[in-house]
């Protein structure tokens, strides 16, 4: 009796169990969704990294410094050329409104979080609206793949990028309407209209693709009795959009009419379509596996809305999924459509509208869809199953490996619906198990070797890792199931985050140029304004060290050196304006830059051809052939290769200023030559 009395007071003494955590999961269960969303960030960081000051950034910010202070670039013929003809207004605007109270690197990563936010939040939503009977889950793996999702980009626009674009903005919006007017017709008819309305602010041509996109979807809704949408919703939508659309049309339609002119028609086909964007604008520009890839998408989702293939009833679709199906449905009608205008008619007005952007939409709801089956096939629990899901998540990293993971889902798929038929089933039960995976094998095989002799990427060490890792992870899990205590939540949110922390503070600490790894890290995750290679160190020198008055020429590819040495730049390739008398000037000075004296159709043909040997005819030239090009295009100094053995010899057309590893910077002397003129530039002094 004493004893049990003393086991009592002892009981009662010990401190009840915390219940202040509420994310804290038992230790066989998952971690609450919240941590896992803010986990997914940090590893997105770490695997993609974040980019920003290059790439398409490298020539758009050149215009926000511009619109910032006036006299920067006042004299640099791409910057001036968006006077007439600038798309970017409303990107440039949320950029500038962010970066004056916090800086330029701190808006840029601000507006970033908020557009991966918004990407987040949407594809979430829009996956559990379509399959509410498998939860949360869902929508987590709906956005794991859009974000792995590389292969099949036809058009050359992801998903998602790992740095902040006025097109990826527009989608992050466009995924919160579609998400609003799948989820919830009533609410989403007009919440979905401001998000539309606001994305063609950021980004005109993509925030009115998808609203028309999603205009046609609204009327084929209120047509279709299980959509759950009245006719008299669906009309009351298609007029949100179109109020919701009003002001950033206006903002454009201002500017239409300077698009077309100054060049002939089929010169401007030649230069904006030919030259400056085929992989954006022309479907007979892409390659092969980049077409069988992007056609892997609507297969999946065929496969994930059929069920096909997998087991127990198909139970009637919600009007959610009814919605996204047809929605899928418009989408596709419309790239087909797009495809005729373009490559059959041949229509200037339809072709630099790059309708294609849209086939970026068709693959992000085709893996809403495919989210759904691969949710299925995990929970099977088999190992035949789970690999089928982890080859379709694995394979969006490359087209190849789409390719072969579609195979292998597909076969298999379809040899598990042929065993389900009943008169199969009479005939040999004991096949239903095995001709799928020996299908499957077979398949997953062939296919693994196909890409080991032609996969430029080796995409078949991927897909054999991948299974590897799940079968001797299936085998430790019988045996040892670890679970998620509140530490272990820790411990794992600090691996996510770890690389892109140490990124954003090891520069407040290190001076990157002192130290290989500190200079990596800010590569890797570029959140300040601290240059990483040759080109930027010695456009920052230039930033310093030379007048403000000065303007350069320098080789026609390299994109980063005009933002980072703040002076303005004769030309560059990727700096191509959009407008007909912009894109005369820049092919102008192309020619020049290139020394190429042919005609416009010369010209096209030659870039086509081997665009990296006409670029390589800047290099060829003499200094005295440099200094004469940068006296025409109005320009003071030049950008060029650092010099091989001894440097150009004292009284040269050119005066030796910096060298940084592969590039240096001269000044092109005066003392003999006529002073820098530019009949070129019609924004010279």
């Amino acid at each position: 009796m004493a004893s049990a009395t003393t086991r009592t007071v002892r009981q009662a003494a010990r401190p009840a169990p915390r219940t202040d955590i509420p994310t804290a999961p038992s230790r066989a269960g998952s971690p609450a969704r919240w941590i896992i969303f803010l986990a997914i960030p940090g590893l997105y960081l770490t695997l993609r990294g974040y980019h920003a000051f290059d790439g398409d950034q490298a020539y758009r910010l050149p215009l926000l410094l511009h619109l910032q202070d006036p006299t920067l670039y006042a004299t640099d013929p791409f910057v001036r050329a968006f006077d007439a003809f600038n798309p970017h207004r409303g990107y440039l605007a949320l950029i500038d409104l962010a970066s004056r109270p916090f800086g330029l690197a701190a808006g840029l990563a601000g507006l970033f979080a908020l557009t991966f936010w918004a990407t987040a939040s949407g594809v979430d939503r829009l996956a559990r609206s379509a399959w509410p009977e498998l939860g949360g889950k869902v929508g987590l793996v709906a956005f794991v793949l859009v974000l792995m999702a590389k292969a099949g980009n036809v058009g050359t626009n992801h998903l998602f990028e790992s740095t902040l674009l006025d097109r990826l903005i527009g989608f992050g919006l466009g995924w919160m309407a579609i998400a609003s007017a799948v989820g919830d017709p009533r609410r989403g008819a007009w919440s979905g209209a401001a998000w539309l309305g606001l994305a063609a602010l950021v980004h005109p041509s993509v925030g009115l693709q998808l609203a028309l996109t999603l205009a046609v979807a609204w009327g084929v809704w209120g047509l279709v009795g299980r959509s759950g949408v009245s006719f008299r919703t669906s009309v009351g939508a298609v007029i949100g959009l179109g109020l919701a659309l009003g002001p950033g049309l206006a903002l454009m339609s201002a500017q239409g009419g300077s698009l077309f002119e100054g060049l002939p028609p089929e010169e401007f086909r030649l230069l904006s379509v030919q030259v400056q964007g085929p992989q954006h604008m022309l479907p007979s520009m892409w390659r092969s596996w980049q077409w069988m890839a992007w056609d892997c998408y609507p297969i999946l989702a065929l496969l994930a809305l059929g069920r096909v293939g997998l087991d127990g009833p198909r139970a009637p679709w919600p009007a959610s999924r009814v919605r996204l199906a047809v929605l899928i449905g418009v989408n596709l009608a419309s790239l087909g459509l797009a495809y005729l205008a373009v490559e059959v008619v041949g229509d200037i007005r339809v072709t630099v509208f790059q309708p294609f952007r849209m086939a970026t939409l068709a693959r992000g709801l085709a893996l809403i869809a495919v989210s759904g089956r691969v949710v299925t096939l995990w929970a099977r629990g088999d190992l035949a199953s789970r690999s089928r899901a982890v080859l379709v998540g694995v394979g969006l990293s490359g087209d190849g490996m789409l390719i072969v993971a579609t195979a292998v889902d597909l076969g298999m798929a379809l040899a598990d619906w042929a065993v389900q038929r009943p008169e199969i089933r009479r005939i040999a039960d004991g096949l239903r198990d095995i001709v799928p995976n020996l299908l499957g094998l077979v398949l997953l095989g062939s296919g693994l070797y196909y890409l080991s002799r032609h996969d430029t990427e080796s995409g078949h060490w991927p897909l054999i890792a991948s299974i590897g890792v799940l079968a001797v992870g299936s085998r430790l899990a019988r045996r040892w199931t670890p679970g998620w205590t509140p530490r272990r939540i820790r411990l794992a949110m600090v691996a996510a985050w770890a690389l892109p922390v140490s990124a954003a503070v090891a520069p407040m600490i290190v001076d990157p140029a002192k130290h290989r790894i500190v200079s990596d890290l800010v590569a890797r995750c570029r959140f300040s304004e601290t240059p990483t290679d040759d080109l930027e160190r010695l456009a920052v020198w230039a930033r310093d060290r030379t007048p403000a008055s000065s303007r350069f020429i320098g080789p026609p590819g390299p994109k980063t050196f005009r933002l980072w040495s703040r002076r303005p730049l004769a030309f560059n390739r990727a700096g191509g304006p959009y407008h007909a008398a912009g894109l005369l000037d820049w092919s102008t000075r192309y020619r020049d830059h290139v020394d190429f004296r042919g005609s416009t159709t010369e010209f096209a043909r030659a870039y086509l051809g081997d665009r990296h040997r006409l670029e390589a005819r800047y290099q060829e030239m003499t200094d005295l052939e440099r200094a004469s090009l940068a006296r025409r295009q109005g320009a003071t100094h030049v950008l060029a290769a650092a010099p091989r053995g001894t440097p150009p010899a004292p009284g040269g057309p050119l005066e030796l200023l910096r060298v940084e590893g592969r590039y240096a910077v001269y000044r092109v002397r005066t003392t003999s030559f006529d002073p820098p003129v530019s009949p070129l530039n019609p924004h010279a002094e």
